[in-house]
């Protein structure tokens, strides 16, 4: 299922953003923040990919030799590259992101090789949250270096420590809405200076917008 909001005082050239949950937990709290970092922006549209639906095998030079890419990963790859900027919210998993999300970006750093890098030099903004105090700081921080190695132009990054402490009723309290509005907004303004607020997406906890289940 393919869906992208659209707002009826936009123009024809809307500017488009994908919300991407590196979690492959069913009730990942990192796809609730990306819900609420997402739940109003306007003027903008918003897709999103859920890692529950990419399944593909480990990435390793035999499996590339013998088998070649997996199945529509090409389908894959170009349509990430439609959008003009990325929002990214990823568990830690010691001090690392997910191996299932890690493995996408091996398999689309090689089927870019010697082409435009995955995200194009476009705007992304990463983000972390973790029962604990740490907030995913330290892959939050690996990100940030290994990220423009596939194009990435890394413009804010987000932490939230604590998260049943600072999410209630789903709504971050005070101080961390701030702070997160802070890097969303830093955000928008590179992908499109007229984005604004107002406008909640589906929630990713009914049905992701993208669903890449038909493309693997």
């Amino acid at each position: 299922m393919m869906g992208v909001i659209l707002f009826p005082d936009m123009c024809c050239d809307v500017k488009k953003i994908l919300a991407i949950s590196a979690s492959s937990h069913e009730l990942s709290i990192n796809r609730s923040l990306l819900e609420v970092a997402t739940s109003d922006i306007k003027g903008i549209a918003v897709d999103s990919l859920d890692m529950r639906y990419v399944l593909l095998p480990f990435y390793n030079e035999d499996n590339q030799r013998v088998l070649g890419f997996p199945d529509r990963l090409s389908g894959i790859k170009s349509t990430i590259r439609d959008y003009d900027g990325y929002i990214i919210a990823t568990p830690e998993h010691n001090g690392l992101m997910p191996a299932a999300f890690k493995n996408l970006l091996d398999w689309l750093a090689c089927a870019c090789k010697n082409e435009v890098a995955l995200f194009g030099n476009k705007p992304v903004l990463i983000m972390s949250t973790s029962r604990n105090k740490s907030g995913g700081a330290t892959n939050l921080s690996i990100m940030e270096k290994i990220l423009p190695l596939q194009g990435a132009k890394v413009v804010g990054s987000y932490s939230l420590g604590s998260f049943y402490d600072a999410f209630k009723d789903g709504k971050l309290n005070i101080s961390e809405q701030v702070k997160l509005d802070t890097e969303l907004s830093r955000f928008l303004r590179d992908v499109s200076p007229h984005a604004t607020s107002g406008v909640r997406p589906q929630p990713f906890s009914q049905q992701p917008v993208f669903e890449f289940k038909n493309l693997i």
